[in-house]
């Protein structure tokens, strides 16, 4: 049964699964976010009573990156080339082993992209910038997500502190990172926490990057790429501080080039 299908049906108390809502009716529930407001103030919360969107459920963990990781499994078949515009982007095997494939049947199929919305993660502060180190902590958030019985990572990329991309929940699968505002909504997540940290010079560079593809692959306007607490129904902390700053500042620089027409749009 899809996600459409399941919104109908009685609720499964041992199951949840993410939330699937136009962003013209996100208002409607806003006395209860307000209050679970309350509980979370900071993070990239979501507050949803029927918990499809990702709330605060990764550990907070002081040393968020695992003692041991799984090796990658052997790829079993040569994967296309991917086109020029996203050849950077890092595939999920890089980080994904086979046993972490994604429930299908919990996920919906993606409307056209019409937003793009950044997150930071907003567990411990993450200074690391190695690859290894990255893959343990993007897998940390596939592991609390698919933990509360989501079916995969809720974001479409990662961008790391090294300033790789990663490939997240396929684009071919709606996301679930933005409460009632999930679709045709491209997610991207930076690592760290920026209410307590910066993001690096290549964090920045990257997302940038990665931002002006995107928008530039899907035709979203600068007035369509938002981060998660400029949504109405969000209430939450999202993308941080900092993190917040910086976005600003790539506005500012959208505005400025876009009587150039200039082909960087972010």
């Amino acid at each position: 049964m899809s996600d459409q299908a399941k919104n109908s049906a009685p609720t499964n108390p041992t199951r949840q699964i993410e939330q699937v809502c136009a962003p013209e009716l996100a208002i409607k529930n806003r006395r209860g976010f307000l209050s679970l407001a309350l509980l979370f103030a900071a993070g990239c919360v979501s507050n949803n009573k029927s918990a499809r969107m990702p709330d605060p459920v990764w550990p907070d963990l002081k040393d968020s990156t695992p003692t041991t990781t799984k090796p990658k499994p052997a790829i079993a078949a040569i994967k296309p080339a991917k086109s020029k515009d996203i050849a950077f982007i890092l595939d999920r095997d890089n980080w994904c082993s086979s046993s972490g494939s994604p429930s299908v049947p919990l996920l919906n199929p993606m409307l056209p992209v019409k937003y793009i919305t950044v997150h930071h993660d907003g567990m411990s502060p993450f200074l690391a910038k190695d690859e290894r180190s990255s893959a343990a902590r993007v897998e940390l958030i596939r592991t609390g997500h698919r933990g509360k019985g989501w079916g995969d990572i809720g974001y479409h990329y990662v961008v790391d502190r090294g300033g790789r991309v990663w490939e997240g929940r396929d684009i071919k699968y709606q996301g679930a990172h933005v409460k009632e505002c999930n679709e045709g909504n491209l997610g991207i997540c930076c690592l760290g926490n920026f209410d307590e940290q910066s993001p690096s010079d290549e964090q920045v560079a990257a997302l940038e990057k990665l931002l002006n593809v995107m928008m530039n692959k899907y035709g979203v306007s600068v007035s369509r790429v938002k981060t998660h607490q400029e949504w109405a129904p969000a209430h939450t902390a999202c993308p941080g501080r900092s993190l917040q700053a910086e976005m600003r500042q790539m506005r500012m620089k959208r505005l400025t080039l876009r009587d150039g027409n200039a082909p960087t749009l972010a």
